[in-house]
């Protein structure tokens, strides 16, 4: 009797952490429909996901906070590349909020002091009166966040952005950035953070653009070619940034 409990205690055990292991790395619907959104390049879906969670209150752990922070982070950057800078501000100061509140939570969590720090980037790219007053400002964040675990993706991708895209008075280093953006790539795929991530595609397209600006076509080549793989649907790579790079090898 007391081997059959024994057997049974450890049956369940097992099938506890079993489950745990299975939901702790299966994806949310939300993440799915925001990977499915980036890849089709439907930044409307990608604004339903944030709607309905704003709508439904359910960013309600810090966990849920960072994934919102995360959504409102790529569509602010969409928002800013086709110039609708007032709506990207809305999202910019409701996504500060959030931050905020994790970090009153959890003042040393990398992602999110990296994300601070990438908001006040945002402003800068929209106002460029005011990078000298808020650059070194959003820097501090991101170096705080990295020195915090050199190891955080989000971190090591912000600084990577923060070095590639400020003037070199201001600290700006692309060897240095590109470096990074490797590490992330190497991280996410070391990890399994690569599967069906949207993160993981943007940084290989921001490394293969880099590659682009330094007339490196056939190492930008190379990791569209490493993206389709990844992923054979991902529309902006497919019909658009890989046809050109061979255009330009071609040439």
């Amino acid at each position: 009797m007391a081997k059959t409990n024994k057997l049974s205690i450890r049956l369940v055990i097992i099938l506890t952490i079993s489950l745990f292991t299975q939901t702790s790395y299966s994806q949310s619907s939300n993440q799915k429909n925001i990977y499915n959104a980036y890849i089709n390049s439907d930044m409307n879906k990608w604004a339903g996901v944030i709607h309905n969670m704003e709508s439904n209150n359910s960013a309600t752990t810090t966990d849920l906070k960072l994934e919102l922070i995360n959504y409102y982070y790529g569509y602010i950057g969409y928002l800013i590349g086709i110039k609708k800078n007032e709506q990207a501000q809305t999202f910019i100061a409701t996504g500060e909020k959030l931050i905020n509140k994790v970090l009153e939570k959890l003042p040393k969590n990398p992602t999110a002091l990296a994300y601070k720090g990438a908001f006040i980037g945002f402003k800068i790219s929209m106002n460029k009166m005011k990078g000298i007053s808020l650059a070194s400002e959003s820097i501090r964040y991101i170096n705080q966040a990295y020195e915090t675990d050199p190891r955080n993706i989000q971190a090591i991708i912000d600084k990577a952005n923060a070095l590639y895209f400020a003037p070199a008075f201001f600290g700006g280093d692309k060897q240095e950035a590109i470096k990074l953006y490797q590490k992330s790539v190497g991280l996410m795929e070391t990890t399994k953070a690569s599967d069906q991530n949207w993160t993981y595609l943007h940084v290989l397209k921001l490394l293969a653009r880099a590659y682009e600006k330094q007339n490196k076509f056939q190492d930008a080549k190379l990791i569209y070619e490493k993206s389709l793989r990844k992923e054979p649907n991902y529309r902006l790579v497919k019909e658009v940034l890989y046809p050109k790079v061979l255009a330009k090898i071609k040439n």
